[in-house]
Order: structure tokens, then sequence, then C-alpha cells
């Protein structure tokens, strides 16, 4: 069988051009600034330390870059995959396996791994086929959605109150019975980002809104010390080069139990990334090809349990932050983790003052506010 030149390029890099690198360079700027609040956020659903998030976005999202076949998706941590390992690890019942432990972190890397291998056996039984029952109105529905999501979940960020629990419904009454106890100076923080983001986007189109605001706050934050005020910050960051290995100090006597838990990830990560490639492909007349997708997620899963880190799904609502961003193919998303891999060995130190949301699930203030400019997109076109 011969190979051609281009049967060694990633597909979905193939056909690049030259004049999407500047666009890709700055949408990948972008997105880094938007995805290091949001994935640090995950690690509080997931309980694990919070550089662990950083590390969901520089080898899983390469792996994903060089086998899936999605120019747009953005693979990393997601609340829904973390919510259930962190709920499937509780219920074990291992004897002294606390949550934010190194042995939890352990766990989390073997339900990657089994997540990984999970995901291959699925591409060899073609699962591919189920995005194929999601119709044009489905996918349209699909990305109206995470926008009304994406907005919606953010207000108590912005408002600085906790975010209800419950179905959707249940947490807006909880925000309409809580603005009483807005938290000022987090609002001040949220106005001030948001009005950068727009502003920028109003008037300066060409410069990411999104970096300037989250570096403004960053400095603002540190020089008025924001945290005595009552505004929550991220605090220190334990940085360096993602541990590289297989996770130790698992009893694999628990493997069935594992293999659940890995299992439900897997149902949500087909069904979710799917959803969310398609989407894309179909917004700007790309093909798609989900089986190759699901190679790519099970190879960037393989790598997140080798590498120190948690479950990694497709995210829809980075990849709506890149779209909006006009960012062009994987190269967006390759930029995005060489400058998440400089801050987590270099530059932690910056990230101490970032503000966050005042909340028990850890979802940060500043993700919310750079999503915001994505929620008025059409949802196809």
């Amino acid at each position: 069988m011969a190979f051609s030149r281009e049967s060694l390029i990633p597909v979905a890099l193939r056909g690049y051009q030259r004049t999407w690198l500047s666009t890709d360079l700055i949408a990948g700027a972008t997105l880094a600034a938007v995805a290091i609040p949001e994935t640090m956020g995950y690690t509080s659903i997931a309980q694990v330390p919070v550089v662990t998030g950083l590390y969901t976005v520089i080898f899983p999202t390469v792996m994903f870059a060089l086998l899936g076949s999605s120019r747009l998706l953005v693979v990393g941590a997601d609340s829904a995959t973390a919510a259930i390992l962190a709920a499937g690890l509780a219920s074990l019942g291992i004897a002294g396996l606390e949550p934010n432990t190194p042995q939890w972190l352990a766990y989390c890397g073997a339900i990657a791994l089994l997540s990984g291998g999970l995901l291959l056996v699925a591409r060899l039984a073609r699962l591919g086929f189920i995005g194929d029952f999601l119709s044009a109105s489905v996918l349209i529905g699909f990305l109206t959605g995470v926008g009304v999501q994406v907005f919606t979940g953010q207000l108590p960020s912005m408002l600085g109150i906790p975010k209800g629990t419950g179905g959707w419904l249940e947490q807006q009454w909880h925000t309409l019975t809580n603005l009483g106890n807005i938290q000022w100076e987090t609002f001040a923080f949220a106005i001030g980002t948001l009005a950068i983001i727009l502003g920028f986007k109003r008037f300066l189109p060409k410069v990411p809104g999104a970096i300037v605001a989250v570096l403004l706050s960053i400095a603002i934050s540190a020089a008025v010390d924001a945290s005595a005020h009552g505004v929550a910050v991220v605090g220190a960051v334990t940085g360096g080069f993602p541990p590289i290995g297989v996770p130790k100090g698992i009893d694999w006597n628990n493997l069935a139990g594992m293999v659940g838990i890995a299992f439900s990830c897997l149902v949500i990560i087909v069904a979710q990334s799917a959803a969310t490639s398609r989407s894309f492909a179909m917004k700007h007349g790309d093909p798609v090809d989900v089986n190759r997708d699901i190679v790519g997620l099970g190879a960037a899963n393989l790598a997140a349990g080798l590498s120190g880190t948690f479950v990694v799904n497709g995210s829809p609502t980075k990849t709506q932050i890149l779209d909006g961003q006009k960012g062009k193919t994987q190269v967006a998303n390759l930029t995005m983790s060489a400058i998440v891999l400089l801050v987590v060995m270099f530059f932690t130190a910056i990230l101490k003052d970032m503000p966050t949301r005042p909340q028990r699930n850890g979802q940060l203030l500043l993700r919310g506010l750079a999503e915001l400019p994505a929620v008025g997109a059409s949802p196809a076109r």
C-alpha cells in the first residue's frame, strides 16, 4: 500500500492555508485565557489539585488534534464527566480513599485510562453511527442550548452568589431569590471584565479582549488585594511539567467498579462530542468522521491518565468560543496547549490573584465572562 505525503498530515489539519495561521494563533491565545480558569474550576468538581485541570488541555488536547477529525472540537476537562468521576469514586467505598489526595488522583488517572481503552473498543465497534441519529434540527437546537446554558449558568458568577442546585428552572429561581445577596466587589470585577471584552469586540475586534480582561483582572486584584475585600481568588498554584507515568497505588480488586465509572464517562463523551463535532461541521460545511473522533478522544483520555490528570471530553462551550474567535483548525487548540504548558511551567505565580466565582463547585468567574461574546453567535449558518 502506497503512502502519500498527505497521509502523514493529521486529518484535522489537511488542506491548511497559510492565511489561517494568524487567526488560529490569536484564537488559540484567547481560548487559553478562557480555558485556564475554566479547567481549574472543574478540579473542584473532580476533587483533585487545581493544577491538574490545566493538565487536561496539554497532552490530551494535542493527542486529539493529531488523531481526531474535527477541525474545531476542543478537548479538555468537562463538568459532566468530572461529576460522574467524583461521584463514582466516592461510591466505590474504598477504605482510606479521600478526595484531594494523591491516591484519589491516582484513581482518577486510572479511570481516564480505562475510559480511553473503552473508547478505542467503541471505535472497533464503530459506535460513530450514533452521530447519524442527530438531525440538523437537533444540532441547531444543541448549539442554541449551549448558548442559553452558558449565559444563564454564569449569572450567579457575575453576581457573586452561589449557584443553585437541581434542574435549570430551580437554578434560575435560586438566582432570582438571592439577588439580595449580591457580592458587590465580585460584581464590580464581573462588569468591568465584561465591559472590556465587549468593548474590544466592538471597537478593536482584532485585539483579543478576553486576554486583556484576564490580565487586567489579575493585575487589579493584586493591586487592591481583592481577596481582603471578599473577592474569592485562586490562591497559590503548584506548577511544573505534568507527571508522566502510569498511576500508582491502585487496588485493581476494584476493577469492576472502576470499569463501571469509565463506561458512564464513555456514554457522555461519545454523545456530547459527537453532537458538538457534527454541529460545528454542519455550520461550516466541513466533513465529519465521528469514528475517527472517537479514536482521538480515546487517545486523549489515555494521555490524561498518563500525565497526572482526569477524564477529558469534547467541550461544546470551549468549541463555541473558538468558533466565535474565528478559529479555523486544531492549530488554534495546539496553540492553546502550548500557552497552558508555558503557564504551568513558568507562570503559575500570576494565577494566584485571579478572581474566582465564590461557590463550592469552583467553576470560575472569568470563564463565564469570557464565554459571553460567543453566546450571541448564530447557532447555524
